[in-house]
């Protein structure tokens, strides 16, 4: 090709971009926007001044110096484990499974990282639904699925509830709002994500936004917004001007708290306070560091807001679908399990897409122990023998 083609080639090109730009400008302007009485609430709420919003205790600031440390520790830093090297297992999950006609049943599963299937009151409510393959503004780039998610999007029933904890990529997914979107009745969201959803096609009347401590009765459901410790942006230029949230989910007989991606703050013994004891708790465990610790909870820190929440059951979520840190991907779910047996805790890591009935009995196991590299696998050997040797002198105790 000769220079006068090559540059004929871009200024097509570059023409071409500038009318798209122009298309895109000119549709959104079309789009509805949330109303006064949305943007009231978002202006008026204590977690909002001067364009933003902002967490309860101070976080560490994001500066040039952290930024770098943390990006250098990401990229050079990494587990050689980070991402699997072999599949790992699912379950896929039959819609059948799920008995929406039995209104006593309270079941969930694990679709991958914090994207829960929940029922309760014979009503399906998802959380963070991720079904993509990547988590990133666009799909050819960014951390991809260790796993198939273990149910279509498409065959999903009528679901009665998304509930979204804060606007990062691996939480509110734009490719899933949009095959979900007509089958979702109620979106109920932290303050300002409403306008994102309406971007995407969600009729407004479905758009619930909730500040801290704000809920909603649906049917016999009601869904609490309660604090994080978080931040929220999905760009260069739009840090915290939407909320994050952790949720509270329950009825007459059944509560359950999901934590959303948070760091250790004393607001969850608030929460456990007001709304705990929760028959099972789904607290983030993974993508953690040191250098993000005040954003993102180190295993220690999720054991402890596990107990300020008064949680009977542990399940950790955020981790086991998606390369987001430095640590090992099954890092977390040996932290954890440790953790839970010096605390004499009550842990489930069922498999992506195993169905948990609270009626029934589920025996946890580490499915993911087959996967560790020999230095986990030594840690666990001895994590088994402290435990055998902890219930021998029990048992020894007992008969003495």
């Amino acid at each position: 090709m000769n220079i006068l083609a090559s540059t004929q080639s871009k200024v097509i090109i570059a023409s071409a971009f500038i009318l798209a730009i122009g298309a895109i400008i000119s549709g959104c302007s079309n789009n509805p926007v949330m109303d006064e009485a949305d943007t009231h609430k978002i202006e008026t709420s204590k977690q909002y001044a001067d364009g933003q919003f902002s967490n309860t205790s101070k976080t560490a600031q994001q500066n040039f110096s952290k930024m770098w440390s943390a990006g250098k520790d990401f990229l050079f830093n990494k587990h050689e484990r980070a991402v699997p090297t072999l599949p790992l297992p699912i379950k896929p999950i039959e819609a059948a499974t799920f008995d929406l006609a039995d209104k006593q049943a309270m079941r969930f599963t694990r679709l991958g990282h914090s994207s829960l299937m929940i029922q309760i009151d014979g009503k399906i409510i998802l959380t963070d639904p991720v079904f993509s393959e990547r988590t990133s503004p666009v799909q050819w780039a960014g951390p991809k699925r260790f796993h198939p998610v273990p149910l279509n999007a498409e065959d999903l029933p009528e679901i009665e509830a998304v509930i979204i904890s804060h606007n990062h990529y691996d939480h509110l997914d734009h490719g899933s709002i949009e095959t979900l979107k007509e089958k979702v009745k109620h979106f109920v969201v932290p303050l300002g994500i409403g306008q994102a959803l309406l971007d995407w096609g969600v009729a407004k009347e479905k758009i619930t936004e909730l500040d801290w401590w704000d809920s909603i009765k649906i049917d016999g459901i009601e869904l609490v917004a309660t604090p994080a410790q978080h931040f929220s942006g999905r760009g260069l230029f739009d840090r915290n001007e939407t909320l994050w949230a952790s949720w509270v989910i329950r009825n007459k007989d059944h509560s359950l708290f999901f934590s959303g991606d948070t760091g250790y703050f004393e607001g969850f013994k608030d929460i456990g306070e007001k709304y705990g004891p929760f028959d099972y708790a789904f607290m983030e465990c993974g993508a953690y560091n040191e250098l993000w610790r005040d954003i993102h909870m180190m295993p220690e820190d999720t054991m402890q807001a596990f107990k300020d929440v008064k949680g009977k059951v542990l399940i950790p979520v955020h981790n086991g679908t998606f390369d987001l840190s430095t640590h090992a991907w099954f890092d977390p779910f040996l932290q954890i399990e440790k953790l839970a047996q010096e605390n004499n805790v009550q842990l489930m890591t069922p498999v992506m897409g195993e169905v948990i009935d609270k009626q029934q009995t589920f025996v946890n196991y580490a499915w993911w122990e087959p996967y560790l590299s020999e230095e986990a696998k030594i840690t666990l050997k001895e994590m088994r023998q402290k435990e055998l040797a902890q219930t021998s002198k029990v048992v020894e105790h007992v008969l003495n």
